[in-house]
């Protein structure tokens, strides 16, 4: 696929052709954790608490996306 295909659409889609949840809400949390920087460091304030949980739960749903797909892998070639 060339870097000029790629859309919104690919970047959230699994590999059966459908969206992926884990995908859309890890990158709707790394969303809200690069807002809650942005908004902190021009409000001069520290980071709320709540937004470590959030970043680390998002790469969490993000790399089990990634992790699944290589069970689904190694699943699919011993068969």
């Amino acid at each position: 696929m060339s870097i000029n295909k790629i859309s919104w659409k690919t970047i959230f889609q699994a590999h059966s052709g459908g969206f992926s949840s884990k995908r859309v809400f890890g990158a709707l949390g790394m969303t809200i954790c690069l807002g809650l920087l942005i908004a902190s460091f021009v409000m001069a304030r520290p980071i709320p608490d709540f937004a470590e949980l959030v970043y680390v739960t998002s790469a969490s749903l993000l790399g089990l996306d990634n992790v699944t797909d290589i069970f689904k892998k190694s699943i699919n070639s011993s068969n």
